[in-house]
């Protein structure tokens, strides 16, 4: 009975976070490589080897290394974390981290 006791809080608690990692409106990563981008949408292979499509806003940042960029410099081929959110089942870009060029 003791145990029963200690247990239903604990159940309650758990019950009360899994909507929390199922709700959208939280900022996710993935890494791959851009297959391709235009003015609306990048397509990036994952580096498991998915192809997801993110859609691109005029909120969407783009930076290489530190320093700031633009949706012009990105290149297919070239390697990149987008951060983004998803909104009404769409991955929206947040943001598009560039790695630094080769001088």
């Amino acid at each position: 009975m003791r145990t029963m006791i200690l247990a239903i809080p604990l159940l309650a608690g758990l019950l009360l976070t899994i909507p929390g990692f199922a709700h959208e409106g939280h900022k996710h990563d993935a890494k791959g490589t851009i297959e391709s981008i235009d003015e609306t949408q990048i397509i990036l292979v994952t580096v498991e080897g998915a192809r997801e499509r993110f859609l691109l806003t005029g909120a969407t940042s783009f930076s290489r290394g530190e320093d700031a960029s633009s949706r012009e410099d990105v290149v297919a081929g070239e390697r990149t974390v987008v951060v983004y959110e998803k909104k009404d089942g769409q991955r929206v870009a947040i943001e598009v981290k560039l790695g630094t060029k080769a001088e």
